[in-house]
């Protein structure tokens, strides 16, 4: 019996505000070279999401309906965090004092007028964050992906039915004594975190 190849989206995010050099755009160049379109059965399609408000709508949106994914897993940096972040919530929330890469701010504060205070992702965040853990890299689980466009981009994936993660992962280490993992720890951890997203497909 033939099975059906699964498909993973996998995004990353142009520069920003505060993120002249984002690691995760560098990912989706990278990516694609070491996973293969097509990989044990899982097809794997990169893109660069930009960072911007309108391009929730206008580029993500489109994505989800036009490639209709087994899974979604989206890559973000946060200049804050000391290690790789895996995001399992999304909150109803929109900061509307960071701007984003075009200079404009979210319309309302809420994602979705109404809707529920949180979403919560199906995918096993416990178990990709050991795959990522396996490549030597500092991780942990997390319910708190902020309020700007990382929070708004799980919001959507996890509202539109699709089993969705983000990963926040930190700015790229300044010096010997930043202790922040280097970025080529940080694309081994993305190997090994996706290769069991699409294990868990299976």
């Amino acid at each position: 019996m033939k099975h059906t190849a699964k498909t993973i989206l996998v995004t990353g995010f142009s520069p920003f505000p505060g993120a002249p050099l984002n690691p995760t755009e560098r990912l989706m160049r990278r990516l694609p070279i070491r996973l293969g379109g097509n990989r044990s059965g899982t097809r794997f399609l990169f893109h660069v999401l930009p960072t911007t408000w309108a391009g929730r709508a206008e580029v993500t949106d489109r994505l989800r309906r036009d490639i209709r994914p087994d899974a979604i897993v989206h890559f973000g940096v946060d200049g804050t965090r000391r290690t790789l972040n895996i995001e399992t919530r999304a909150v109803n929330r929109a900061i509307r004092v960071r701007l984003d890469a075009e200079g404009n701010a979210p319309a309302r504060p809420e994602l979705g007028v109404g809707s529920e205070r949180a979403r919560s992702s199906t995918l096993p965040g416990q178990a990709l964050c050991r795959a990522a853990r396996s490549a030597g890299a500092p991780a942990l689980v997390s319910t708190d992906a902020g309020t700007y466009l990382c929070n708004a981009t799980l919001w959507d994936s996890i509202g539109s039915g699709i089993p969705s993660v983000f990963v926040h992962v930190p700015a790229l280490p300044k010096g010997r004594h930043d202790r922040r993992p280097p970025y080529h720890v940080v694309e081994d951890a993305a190997v090994r975190l996706l290769q069991e997203t699409a294990r868990r497909l299976r």
